[in-house]
Order: structure tokens, then C-alpha cells, then sequence
């Protein structure tokens, strides 16, 4: 027997059943972890460090060497890469109310392509590694004297599984040694640098900015400077400050933490520093002033075939010391102007430094060509060629700054 059926009423009925269909589908892909895999039953990585092959290797570990040793049919034994391993252990249990301990090993092998020693590793561990949770990545400097910066990187820059927020370092001694350093805390030693290089804006000695693998990954597609924040162990005793400035892969030199510090205040990053001067009155004796608020106009200006730069910054503070002695106790207004002209000149001292520091490397390490290019196109198409080598290193650069105190202190 058929049954005559409006158009209009089966077409209703034939969506829902293709909707129904849908919703029994979807909820059979996405019901329930097929591939799930327990936290303990992984190798997570949290930091790397690649040195030069024979570096750190000590004349008696011969036996260490035999094992981060394996035949590769291509390239040479250039680098020997190391890998800081978080172990969980499983839980006590709830009665207990015990968590599992944590701890972290290390393993290490030699090689030239990263991926084949990262292959190669595996016989080091009993479990899958992951790279999802890499904090840091240190790259000793012998190695990118070796063979420069992008056979060490391109691995990174490759990788799905690294974060691109991943922060990257450098050291003058040992990369591995830093990975074995035990931090007071006692938190693994990729976490505790990580954390510390997030400090960047209370630290004005640590670049901070542009020295992740997504930075890294940027200068290199556009063929600009690297910055790489620099760390370095002594003993017991590790420490962050300056940063290193790598032009076409290769290493061309290092700047201290006080041009570090007047790169910031030029690029207007700066948003928490302490600037020391002398006291106007009692020479030797320091008076610091804590700057909370920061702008910065840096602006091209070009007469005929000259360039020049004019850089307008205003800082807001507070004084945090004074050890000029007890007439400063109360500061009258003509002092108070006097101590804001000293913290100006400091602060311009103190970006010239930085500045000439960059051209006597020969690299533009800050934002002056960016700006060239965007208010000045027609000048920066003659002169982006040489740029780097022949006209940043002449240009002038006149500072202005305007310093505003706003307290002398929370008792005074």
C-alpha cells in the first residue's frame, strides 16, 4: 500500500534523520580517550642543550663518550645535544595524602642533525619523549662559532611540538652544565630560567623581548638581527644579564647589562628601573631614582643625503634612595627640579652608551631602520643595502628627556 506524502513533510523528515545520523557520529568519534596515555608513562622534555661536540667532555669519560656515540652514514660529530627529563611518579594514593615525587635526569648524545640524534635518544629512555612543555633552550657559544646559528635552530623552528613563546639562550661555558644546575628552589633548572627571564620587566639587565624561538623564527624570515639572552654559571651560582647579537647566523658580540638596560629605555619597553646618578652636592654618594611609567617617540628626520634620529622619551618616578645626607630630608622644589635634570642626563647617558655600543657592532640591534622605512621610504630604498655596515654606524641621534618625581619617598 503506498502512502502519498507531501514533498514539503518528507523533506522534514529526511533532514532530521540526516541530523540525528550526524549527532550519533560525532558523538562516537568524540566519546571517550582511545589514545590516551598517563602522565607517568611519559618523558616530558622541559629544557635543551646543545654545545659543541667534544665540549664538556672530560678526558676520563671516555665510557660516557661511547654512549652518546651511535654511526650516522652522513655529516660529522658537530654537536652534542643534551635533554633535561621531568619523571613523574605515581600518586600514594588518596588515604595517604602523599603526591607523587618529581625529579629530573639527564641524556645526552652526538651528532649533526638534530633530528637524528633526537632518534637516537630514545635508546636512553623507556618512554616516548615529549616537547610539548620545553622551557628553555641553551646554545653554548663554541657550537654557533662552529657552524653559525641555523643548522642549530632550523630543528626548532621545524617542530610542531615546540612552542614558539619557547625562550632561547646563550651561554660563553657549557650548555649542559647549566641544565644540570640545581636551583635553590628546587624546581628543575628549564623552569626556574624560564621564570626568571619572565621577569624581564622588573629586571632592566635581561632583554626579555624578542628572544623566544617565535622571535628567532621572525628575524630570520625577514634576514634581521637575533638577540639571545645570555646566562652564565660560576660554581654554585647562576646568573641572567646582557644578551648577545647574532647577524646572519653568525655571532658578532655581546652587550652588558647597562647597554641592555639604555636598549630598553631606547626601544620604550622599559616600564620598571632603578637610575643611579651622584648626588649633586656630596660627590661619591648615590642617589637612585625608580622609574614606573615610560614613553618614547623616536622619530627619522633626513636633509638631503644626512639622517639623523631625534628620540623624545618622558619617565614618571619616585626617588627609592638617597645618601646625600640629612639637608635632603625635606627637598624644596629647586632641588626637587635640580635631582629630575640629573636623572635625565643619567637616562640619556646611559641610551647613547647603547646606541654607540650597537654601532660599533655594526648591526642595528634596535627599531632605527623599522622607523626609516616607515616614515622615510624613498631614503630607506637607497640606503637599506648598507645599511647595517656603512650608514647606521654615522648617523647621530639627539636625546631629549623629561623626567617628573612624583614622591621622595613613603616617610619623607
Amino acid at each position: 500500500m503506498l502512502i502519498d506524502m507531501d514533498p514539503l513533510v518528507l523533506g522534514k523528515w529526511c533532514k532530521r534523520g540526516i541530523g540525528c545520523a550526524l549527532i550519533v557520529i560525532i558523538s562516537i568519534c568524540l566519546g571517550g580517550c582511545w589514545d590516551r596515555e598517563e602522565l607517568q608513562e611519559r618523558r616530558f622534555v622541559l629544557a635543551i642543550a646543545i654545545d659543541k661536540a667534544e665540549e664538556g667532555v672530560r678526558p676520563d669519560q671516555e665510557k660516557i663518550t661511547q654512549v652518546e656515540n651511535f654511526y650516522q652514514p652522513h655529516g660529522n660529530k658537530l654537536y652534542r645535544l643534551s635533554l633535561q627529563l621531568l619523571q613523574l611518579a605515581p600518586s600514594q594514593g588518596s588515604e595517604s595524602g602523599q603526591r607523587g615525587k618529581t625529579s629530573t635526569s639527564l641524556i645526552s648524545t652526538t651528532g649533526q642533525s638534530m633530528t637524528e640524534m633526537l632518534q637516537d635518544m630514545l635508546g636512553q629512555s623507556d618512554k616516548d619523549l615529549w616537547f610539548e612543555h620545553v622551557q628553555t633552550v641553551v646554545i653554548s657559544e663554541e657550537a654557533i662559532r662552529q657552524g653559525g646559528l641555523q643548522p642549530i635552530t632550523d630543528y626548532l623552528l621545524r617542530s610542531q611540538h615546540i612552542r614558539w613563546l619557547t625562550k632561547v639562550l646563550i651561554t660563553s661555558g657549557e650548555a649542559r652544565a647549566i641544565l644540570e644546575y640545581k636551583p635553590p628552589s628546587g624546581e628543575p633548572s628549564g623552569m626556574f630560567i624560564a621564570d626568571s627571564l619572565d621577569m624581564y620587566r622588573k629586571n632592566p639587565h635581561v632583554p626579555g623581548w624578542h628572544t623566544d624561538v617565535g622571535s628567532i623564527a621572525e628575524s630570520h624570515d625577514n634576514k634581521q638581527r637575533v638577540l639571545m639572552a645570555r646566562i652564565e654559571l660560576a660554581d654554585d651560582i647562576i646568573k641572567l644579564g646582557g644578551m648577545a647579537i647574532l647577524k646572519d647566523g653568525k655571532l658578532i658580540g655581546y652587550v652588558d647589562e647597562y647597554a641592555t638596560q639604555g636598549g630598553k629605555f631606547l626601544s620604550g619597553i622599559e616600564k620598571s628601573a632603578i637610575i643611579t646618578f651622584e648626588c649633586p652636592d656630596s660627590p661619591g654618594k648615590i642617589t637612585a631614582f625608580e622609574l614606573f611609567s615610560h614613553e618614547t617617540s623616536l622619530t627619522p628626520r633626513v636633509e638631503g643625503d644626512n639622517i639623523y634620529y631625534i628620540l623624545d622619551i618622558k619617565m614618571r618616578g619616585n626617588i627609592g634612595e638617597m645618601q646625600c645626607g640629612i639637608e635632603h630630608h625635606v627637598v624644596e622644589d629647586h632641588q626637587l627640579h635640580k635631582l629630575e635634570e640629573l636623572v635625565a642626563e643619567a637616562v640619556k647617558k646611559n641610551i647613547l652608551y647603547s646606541f654607540h655600543t650597537y654601532q660599533n657592532l655594526k648591526v642595528d640591534a634596535s627599531v632605527f631602520g623599522q622607523k626609516l622605512q616607515a616614515y622615510e621610504p624613498l631614503m630607506w630604498e637607497k640606503v637599506k643595502d648598507r645599511w647595517d655596515d656603512e650608514v647606521f654606524p654615522t648617523i647621530p641621534l639627539i636625546v631629549s628627556v623629561n623626567v617628573v618625581i612624583e614622591n621622595v619617598g613613603a616617610h619623607k
